[in-house]
């Protein structure tokens, strides 16, 4: 079984891989790079790709090695797939020549495909084995080079931390010391996934998506369901995280605080079972990147804003639009520090999963029914803006813990309550936008930058008059919130 961490290298420069290869937790040293070419083989009609299979021959050295990977997992980085490999005499395609039973029995509706070459890599590989604290052996590989297909190529600058002994929590507290102090981040793209896409294989927007997520049971465990449920949202943060390093945009970057946001409230609503407070760590480091973006968000929020009051008012929206992208953009994405917290998560998971004596119907129900207490009662008191934006985090963090269990209550309906609950959260987000609109144009709307101020006081003008209609909208949301049904009474 492989299990590797692929961490992307999101800086190309020669310095970057020079700081790199001599960063001393990887002990590359001064081995000579292995020249590796390899070609990767299907049939016309994509047989074993889509039998979640993959084949290829590559030469390693003075050796050609035949390798075949079978369906596993492969989300936040991390690829966990049973993995065969024999020595071969050339590149030459043969499935015959893997003798082991199992991948014998994968392959014996495929022995008489007619193969051919769908794709080639060619690249370095500097490689070096890691003594872990624990026991364990991981073995670093730092690629560079290309994938070739269909007369086009695409560079390859990545590194892998493959499993050779020991648990897979090890590769992820090497990845998080790793994307902590260099520019990597997990991706869960393989090298033969790019290959497909470059190759018109599969679609140009197809994105490397995990295995659905096991159902969660009423009766199991509450600290091991809750466990699980904990990774996959650390996967899928993770995921965003290397979508927004893509993509780099007001949607990617929503995308991802709205992954992480979910993470936080899940692992809020597990508080009480972490007994001896090892997560603690995790929480406020969360927070604190969480609330660092907070600035980015606004002035995107408020960019998107002024370009549509723009646009209906006939207003030359590029003075202001462009100071507050500016602004935006001057806010470090933080991503290196957001992935290595997420993944020493991951890893303390995986090293003891939350403890509790009760089953998850039990915990979930309890737990869901005293959030909602709280929030009734904060909706009754919320006067201010400060009391409002609080109640909109109470809002978002029950429905983000309520979509996270949904399985649970299968025959229940809880779309009236999330479509509630998710009108009730935009509608007090604008509200706060009113607010947060004071906090950073005040100082633009009274200053002697004639254009920008004025379009400022507009923009401020704008969204206080529209906060007065939101109140009316958040009342009227509120009262329907009282009277819906909770899937779990």
């Amino acid at each position: 079984m492989e299990q590797e961490l692929k961490l992307q290298i999101l800086d190309p420069s020669p310095v970057t891989w020079e700081k790199i290869c001599k960063f001393p937790l990887l002990a590359l040293g001064e081995a000579p790079a292995l020249k590796l070419h390899a070609v990767y083989y299907d049939s016309r009609d994509g047989a074993l790709r889509r039998a979640k299979l993959a084949y290829r021959v590559r030469r390693e050295g003075k050796e050609w090695v035949a390798t075949l990977k079978a369906d596993g997992q492969s989300m936040g980085g991390l690829h966990q797939r049973p993995e065969w490999n024999v020595t071969v005499s050339s590149s030459a395609a043969d499935l015959r020549v893997f003798t082991d039973p199992d991948a014998a029995a994968l392959l014996a509706p495929f022995l008489d495909l007619a193969l051919q070459a769908i794709l080639e890599t060619r690249f370095e590989r500097l490689e070096s084995r890691v003594d872990c604290a624990d026991g364990s052996q991981i073995v670093v590989a730092l690629d560079r080079g290309e994938i070739l297909a269909s007369g086009l190529c695409e560079p390859i600058l990545e590194m892998e931390l493959e499993l050779a002994t020991g648990g897979p929590a090890a590769i992820l507290e090497m990845g998080a010391e790793l994307c902590a102090h260099l520019p990597l981040l997990p991706d869960g793209e393989s090298k033969m996934f790019r290959g497909l896409r470059l190759a018109g294989l599969i679609p140009a927007d197809a994105v490397a998506l995990g295995d659905k997520a096991a159902p969660l049971r009423r009766h199991e465990n509450a600290g091991k369901a809750l466990s699980r449920l904990l990774i996959e949202q650390c996967q899928q943060s993770l995921t965003a995280a290397r979508q927004h390093a893509t993509g780099n945009s007001p949607e990617t970057f929503h995308h991802l605080r709205k992954a992480v946001r979910s993470l936080r409230a899940l692992l809020r609503f597990c508080r009480t079972l972490d007994t001896d407070k090892r997560l603690e760590g995790v929480r406020q480091e969360l927070a604190d990147w969480f609330h660092q973006q907070s600035i980015r968000r606004d002035h995107e929020v408020l960019a998107t804003y002024w370009a549509t009051l723009a646009a209906e008012t006939g207003t030359e929206a590029a003075p202001l639009y462009t100071w507050l992208s500016a602004e935006a953009e001057a806010t470090a994405a933080g991503l290196g520090h957001l992935a290595a917290t997420i993944l020493q998560f991951w890893a303390l998971l995986l090293r003891a999963a939350l403890h509790s004596d009760e089953d998850l119907q039990h915990y979930a129900e309890m737990h869901l029914r005293r959030q909602d207490r709280k929030l009734t009662a904060a909706g009754a008191a919320a006067q201010t803006p400060i009391e409002f934006h609080a109640l909109r985090i109470h809002i978002k963090n029950w429905r983000y813990v309520i979509l996270a269990l949904g399985d649970m209550w299968p025959s229940k309906d809880s779309k009236a309550l999330l479509k509630t609950l998710s009108a009730l959260q935009k509608i007090s987000g604008a509200m706060h936008d009113a607010d947060m609109a004071g906090q950073h144009l005040a100082g633009l709307a009274t200053s002697r930058r004639h254009g920008l101020a004025f379009h400022a006081g507009m923009l401020m003008g704008y969204l206080h008059a529209r906060e007065v209609r939101q109140h009316k909208k958040f009342s009227r949301h509120w009262k329907r919130l009282e009277s819906i049904s909770r899937p779990w009474s």
